[in-house]
Parts: structure tokens; C-alpha cells; sequence
């Protein structure tokens, strides 16, 4: 962090270079990133199931 004070040149070069890569590989970020999403949406269904499953047990035993 020192250096970065020292060269904010630095700290704006990275800035592009990220900026950069990230344009590049903006397709494949976005279509990570919808999967991800899909994934997580996904595990909450089958988790929001379980726990309905387990209710449904509950409420036959008593």
C-alpha cells in the first residue's frame, strides 16, 4: 500500500489493465456469473423442499 501512495500511476494503469480483461472476457464473466445464479436459485428450491418434507413428517407423527 506504501507504493500505491507513493505511484498513483500505478493504481490507474492497474485500473485499465483490469478494465481491460475485463471487456475481453466480459462474455464468459456474464455467462459465470448467470450459472452461478442459477446454481444458488436452485439449492434454495431444493433446500425450501427439504424443510417442507420435514414439516410435512413432523405434523404426520403428532
Amino acid at each position: 500500500m506504501a507504493i500505491l501512495k507513493k505511484h498513483p500511476v500505478l493504481v490507474f494503469g492497474a485500473g485499465m489493465v483490469a478494465g481491460y480483461f475485463v471487456y475481453k472476457y466480459r462474455k464468459e464473466i456474464i455467462s459465470s456469473a448467470t450459472k452461478t445464479i442459477d446454481a444458488g436459485k436452485d439449492f434454495v428450491l431444493h433446500q425450501k423442499e427439504n424443510l417442507e418434507d420435514i414439516v410435512a413428517e413432523v405434523k404426520e407423527g403428532n
